[in-house]
C-alpha cells in the first residue's frame, strides 16, 4: 500500500531505529507499581525500571480506595456501557461524576467524554463555526488544532504565550463571527504555564470566549487543585474548561466544564459525544474515588508533588542538563534530532530509567525531547539517579 510522503518518512525512521537497535516506543509493561515497572526487553526477558513516563501525578491510581471503587462499579453495572450516553449508557455514576466535576471547578455544569482528546475536539468543533475566529497558542495540544479544523472556523495561531501578539491578531480581525481564545493551562510538551493573566485581559478586552485545557494541570496546580487558571488567579474569567481523568484523577476519560447552556449544546449536538459510547463504569468509579481522596489529601499530595518536581528540576540544572521553560511537574529535556532522542531514550531504558520521548509532529522539527512526568510518589533517590543517568546519556550520545 502506498502512503503519503509524511507517513513514508515516519516509516523510514522506524525502520532505521529497528536496524540500529534503538527503537524507543511502545515498551511492553508486564507489571507496574507507583514509580517502578517491569518491561519486556528485546530478548523477551523482563527488566525493572524506574518510571518517569507516567502522568499519575498525584499517585492515586494504585490506592486501595480507588481500585476498590472501580471494582464496585463493575459489580453494579458490568464492564461496559450499554450504549451511547444519549440512548442508554448514562448511569447514575455518570450523573454523579458530572456533578462532582462541575462542583470541583466551580462551574454550573459538566459533561463527560470518552477521552480528553475527544473533549477538546467535541467542544471546539461544536462551539466554533464557520465565520468564527479561533485564536490558538501555536504550541497547544494537537487535539485543540483538530477541533478547530473540524469546526470550519478560521484558525489564527499566536506566538507562544505572547499576549501582545494575541491582542494584535484580535485587533486586526475582521471576521463577522465570534472570537474564541484557547490555550493549554500547562503545556505538556514544553513544561511551562500559560500566561493566563495577560491572556484573560486580552480576551476580555476583545469580548472573546476563553477556553483553557487543564489536562496536565487540574489536580496538581492551584490552592484547591483546580488547575493553572486557579493558580494564576483567573479561574472565574475562564468560560470553558476542558480536561481529562487520565492524568491526576487515576482513570481515563475527558470532561468539559462551562455554563449550563454551553454544556446542553454539547450534550445534544457534539458529534464526539453523541457517536461514542460513554465511559465504562470502572473508569467512573475510580475517578469518583480519586476526587474523594483529594478532598482530604489534596493539599498534602500537591505540596509533595511540587517539592519533588522542584527537586528534579534543580538536580537536572546542577548536572548541566537543559530543561527549557519547565516550571511544574512536567519536565522537558531538549535533545534535538529525532535519532539522537531515540538513542538517548533507549540507552536510559537499558539503564533502568523509563522516560517519554517526544517527536514531531508533537513537537517542532528539530525539537525532539524527553518528557519527565514527576509524581508525588517519586523519592529523592529516584530523582538523583534520574539526573545522573540523563546527564551521562546526553554526554555519551553525539549531537
Amino acid at each position: 500500500m502506498d502512503f503519503s510522503p509524511a507517513v513514508n518518512s515516519a516509516l523510514d525512521t522506524v525502520d532505521t531505529w529497528r536496524r540500529q537497535g534503538c527503537y524507543p516506543l511502545f515498551p511492553v509493561v508486564a507489571e507496574a507499581r507507583d514509580t517502578t515497572a517491569r518491561i519486556r526487553t528485546a530478548d523477551g526477558d523482563e527488566q525493572p525500571v524506574t518510571v518517569f513516563a507516567s502522568a499519575d501525578y498525584l499517585a492515586l491510581s494504585r490506592l486501595d480506595q480507588v481500585r476498590h471503587a472501580a471494582i464496585e462499579a463493575v459489580e453494579r453495572f458490568g464492564t461496559g456501557a450499554y450504549g451511547t450516553q444519549a440512548v442508554g449508557g448514562f448511569t447514575t455514576l455518570h450523573e454523579q461524576l458530572e456533578a462532582t466535576v462541575a462542583d470541583y471547578f466551580g462551574k454550573p455544569a459538566a459533561l463527560l467524554f470518552p477521552t480528553g482528546m475527544q473533549a477538546n475536539v467535541g467542544a471546539l468543533a461544536t462551539l466554533a463555526r464557520p465565520g468564527d475566529t479561533v485564536l490558538t497558542d501555536h504550541l497547544n495540544h494537537g487535539s485543540i488544532t483538530l477541533g478547530i479544523r473540524l469546526s470550519g472556523a478560521h484558525m489564527a495561531p499566536f506566538r507562544h504565550n505572547d499576549a501582545q501578539h494575541l491582542h494584535e491578531l484580535l485587533r486586526r480581525s475582521t471576521a463577522p463571527g465570534r472570537r474564541i481564545v484557547v490555550v493549554d493551562g500547562l503545556f505538556s510538551a514544553d513544561g511551562d504555564l500559560a500566561a493566563l493573566g495577560e491572556i484573560a485581559d486580552v480576551a476580555e478586552a476583545h469580548d472573546a470566549v476563553l477556553v483553557v485545557d487543564e489536562a496536565h494541570s487540574a489536580g496538581p496546580l492551584g490552592p484547591r487543585g483546580r488547575g493553572a487558571a486557579e493558580q494564576l488567579g483567573v479561574l472565574d474569567r475562564v468560560d470553558v474548561i476542558t480536561g481529562t481523568f487520565s492524568k491526576a484523577f487515576a482513570s481515563t476519560g475527558g470532561f468539559v466544564c462551562a455554563g449550563a447552556r454551553v454544556v446542553d449544546a454539547l450534550r445534544h449536538t457534539a458529534v464526539a459525544y453523541l457517536l461514542s459510547l460513554g465511559l465504562p463504569p470502572a473508569a467512573i468509579g475510580a475517578s469518583l474515588a480519586a476526587f474523594q481522596v483529594l478532598e482530604k489529601e489534596g493539599p498534602r499530595r500537591r505540596e509533595r508533588l511540587a517539592r519533588t518536581a522542584r527537586s528534579l528540576r534543580e538536580r537536572l540544572r546542577t548536572a548541566g542538563v537543559d530543561i527549557a521553560g519547565s516550571a511544574a511537574h512536567v519536565v522537558v529535556v531538549p535533545v534535538g534530532s529525532v535519532d539522537r532522542t531515540a538513542r538517548v531514550t533507549r540507552r536510559l531504558r537499558e539503564q533502568g530509567l523509563l522516560v517519554g520521548p517526544l517527536f514531531p509532529p508533537a513537537v517542532p522539527i528539530g525539537g525532539a525531547r524527553l518528557r519527565f512526568g514527576v509524581t508525588a510518589a517519586h523519592t529523592e533517590e529516584d530523582l538523583e539517579r534520574a539526573a545522573l543517568l540523563v546527564s551521562r546519556a546526553l554526554a555519551e550520545e553525539p549531537v
